[in-house]
């Protein structure tokens, strides 16, 4: 595949889209690895694929050469062939004899045999291409992934996950950043999402019983000039459909100190 194929194969994400599963020997990565590498390494790999396509054309001008010979060479056998049984004195041929052990066939051998070496030069050099790009593919995830999980704030949780268990629930719930890859951020965003929204309830009650608390005792304090304890704010009444602060009365006669200030209060204040 030359460099200019390889390029519109990368670049053509409507017919070829990252999640499209590519073999590089015994690894199968998806095509947005690919197209995440860099200029540099890009460029190394078109490179390579060149040099790969410049050898294949240099094989398959060797190939025709040795098929041309080959072609002479048997029309040559095929005469002294029949040479050998006009005369009568050609051998048989036994089961199990090389046929290239025949004079004539000598150079053809000769040339399969280069031909041989050469394909399996290409080919070692191709798998050892694909190995290559296979394994820049892996560490360029690896280290993605590291980053994302070192830049994650647990707070104060005690048991955090590890990064491969946020990379198993990003991979099984499909949550995938803007190259395709499993996001450890996002898989650990919907993991705590449950803690998040309790710790906010948490802190919204705790405010409202706080401001509760400050308004009672606000309450006890006499006016300037006013003998006796002073007038009690009107408290809200109940709202059990409350949004931020919730049932701000039923939380209040929760709290022991909060419920005796209560009961002080005159009859109809409370």
């Amino acid at each position: 595949m030359s460099a200019d194929a390889i390029k519109k194969f990368l670049e053509n994400a409507t017919q070829f889209p990252d999640n499209t599963p590519i073999k590089i020997g015994d690894t199968e990565v998806p095509l947005g690895s690919l197209r995440a590498l860099n200029a540099s390494e890009r460029t190394q790999l078109a490179d390579k694929m060149k040099e790969i396509e410049t050898q294949k054309a240099e094989l398959n001008d060797r190939q025709q050469k040795i098929v041309t010979l080959a072609t002479k060479a048997q029309a040559a056998y095929d005469a002294a062939e029949e040479a050998r049984r006009t005369a009568g004195a050609a051998p048989a041929v036994k089961p199990g004899d090389d046929p290239f052990a025949d004079p004539w066939l000598a150079p053809v051998k000769k040339e399969l045999e280069a031909r041989d070496a050469v394909i399996k030069g290409l080919t070692d050099q191709l798998k050892q291409t694909l190995t290559t790009v296979g394994q820049a593919a892996t560490i360029f995830a690896e280290d993605r992934w590291d980053r994302e999980f070192s830049a994650i704030d647990f707070g104060k949780r005690e048991k955090k996950p590890t990064r491969d268990e946020l990379l198993k629930f990003a991979t099984d719930n499909n949550l995938v950043d803007r190259h395709k890859f499993p996001s450890i951020r996002a898989a650990w965003e919907k993991m705590s999402e449950a803690d998040r929204i309790k710790e906010i309830e948490e802190k919204a009650r705790e405010q409202g019983r706080e401001e509760g608390r400050q308004q009672l005792l606000a309450s006890r304090i006499p006016p300037p000039g006013v003998p006796g304890p002073g007038q009690a704010p009107t408290l809200p009444k109940p709202n059990p459909n409350g949004a931020d602060l919730g049932d701000l009365y039923a939380d209040a006669i929760k709290d022991p100190e909060l419920r005796a200030l209560l009961e002080q209060l005159p009859q109809g204040m409370a």
